[in-house]
């Protein structure tokens, strides 16, 4: 009996292959929370999905459970011609496709005058090869079924922006995809190749686990694939060989690969193997009485920013100062709080991990409004550790995220389960049950990331300055 392949699979396979492989293969199984489900991958609450089309008419509602039933439910609804299929199913033979939204279109197909065309919500603001991948799928199976391959994919953003992209463009590589999908099914097990997307899945301790054993050298930091097929041609196969090697011959013996990323990968097999850190070259960092230290929580599966959190360092001293939305329609109340806070600390630099708070401010300038007096000094004065600490420094680390190097410094966070996807549970899990205790678990992760901020910067003054 062949194992299902759904749209889920195709996000997993971008991610991880051994994602795919484990799912299918291991003895044991590992049940996600459904709302983690969702999460991975990038989808929505039901009830938002509902919100973003719900200017729309003629809509039709799949709700049979059973995949069999869902699927005669689907072509029913196709066979009738109404506008929008809500949640439904596509299957040929071991295929089963969930788009969130099925939407007629004028054409000539084996349903008469119409066809339908495929559409996702997703939280992402962007088109991604994953998202592009689950299109092509969808569209392969309503050629099936409806003898009509639809040109265009679709993505719903959560602002109800409609973003397309044309299936050719994809096909290609989606049929590659799928093949060794099948193949994995089937009983073939990927080569090993640990990434950041790996941390994505459920079995990524497993993954990493064979990785560590075998020496990979994908355990380098942002390794590129063609890098480490570079390396293996050369016959230089683990982190251990790579490491041996000066850097002279490493050149002589690698020369389609660039010199300046030859001299970074050798670091940090060196590093790795030595498990110590090298400094490449000082970090700049400006002294000031207050510095801020900036941190949000968010919930994707409702696009929506409740924290944001600020640890002020003045003369040594902390605060952690909490601006809390319980609810969208309070967004604007917090960001209006967070901004008069930031007008009181005109000069005071704004450490943050990432890219992620620069993009939620700037969209809560755009959305809610910003003094030019704010927006200049959040424009001065927000430093992104990671983008000073990349070039700069070679830790023996596979991994350069906050937790990954505020650990590797001996910082701990409070909550044994911290994560910034358990914190979305905690808060999903807050809406409903309002507990004081579950809050303050929040508000205790949070004010952990920004004193974690902070005992970075700390170090790196130390030791890289």
């Amino acid at each position: 009996m062949f194992h299902k392949i759904t749209e889920k699979t195709f996000y997993q396979y971008v991610k991880c292959p051994h994602w795919v492989y484990f799912e299918v293969h291991s003895e044991h199984k590992k049940p996600h929370h459904p709302l983690m489900e969702r999460l991975i991958d990038d989808g929505m609450i039901e009830s938002y999905q509902r919100d973003v089309i719900s200017d729309r008419e003629d809509i039709a509602e799949v709700t049979a459970e059973d995949p069999d039933e869902a699927f005669r439910q689907t072509l029913a609804f196709m066979a009738e011609g109404r506008q929008v299929i809500f949640h439904g199913v596509l299957v040929d033979r071991h295929w089963v496709g969930h788009p969130d939204i099925l939407e007629k279109v004028e054409g000539v197909s084996r349903l008469g005058n119409h066809y339908y065309v495929a559409a996702d919500i997703k939280r992402s603001r962007y088109l991604r090869d994953e998202f592009k991948f689950q299109g092509c799928f969808y569209a392969e199976l309503l050629s099936k079924i409806q003898e009509v391959k639809p040109v265009n994919g679709y993505v719903i953003t959560p602002d109800k922006t409609v973003l397309s992209y044309p299936i050719e463009e994809m096909e290609a590589q989606f049929h590659l995809n799928l093949m060794e999908i099948e193949k994995i099914i089937a009983g073939k097990k990927p080569a090993h190749f640990v990434t950041t997307g790996c941390k994505q899945s459920p079995w990524f301790s497993e993954c990493r686990g064979e990785s560590e054993v075998c020496d990979d050298l994908s355990l380098l930091n942002r390794v590129w694939r063609e890098e480490v097929a570079a390396l293996h041609t050369s016959n230089i196969n683990t982190i251990s060989e790579l490491a041996k090697l000066t850097r002279s011959e490493l050149e002589r013996r690698v020369p389609n690969v660039s010199v300046s990323r030859l001299e970074i990968m050798h670091d940090q097999a060196l590093a790795i193997t030595h498990k110590k850190h090298f400094i490449r070259k000082p970090i700049r960092l400006p002294k000031a009485n207050i510095e801020l230290y900036f941190d949000i929580e968010s919930d994707p599966l409702r696009d929506f920013d409740y924290l944001f959190g600020v640890l002020k360092i003045e003369n040594g001293k902390e605060s952690y100062h909490a601006f809390m939305a319980e609810s969208a329609a309070q967004e604007s109340n917090m960001w209006l709080e967070f901004c008069d806070f930031i007008a009181q600390h005109l000069e005071a630099p704004i450490y943050h991990y990432g890219f992620f708070e620069q993009e939620v401010v700037r969209r809560f300038a755009s959305r809610y409004g910003i003094s030019e007096i704010v927006q200049e000094a959040l424009d001065r004065n927000m430093i992104d550790l990671i983008e000073l600490i990349r070039p700069a420094i070679i830790f023996p680390l596979s991994f350069y995220s906050l937790k990954d190097l505020a650990s590797y410094i001996g910082f701990h966070w409070r909550a044994d389960d911290a994560s910034g996807a358990n914190s979305v549970l905690w808060f999903e899990e807050w809406l409903t049950a309002k507990s004081p205790k579950l809050l303050q678990k929040i508000m205790e992760y949070n004010e952990d990331d920004v004193k974690a901020t902070w005992k970075l910067k700390d170090w790196l003054v130390k030791h890289a300055s």
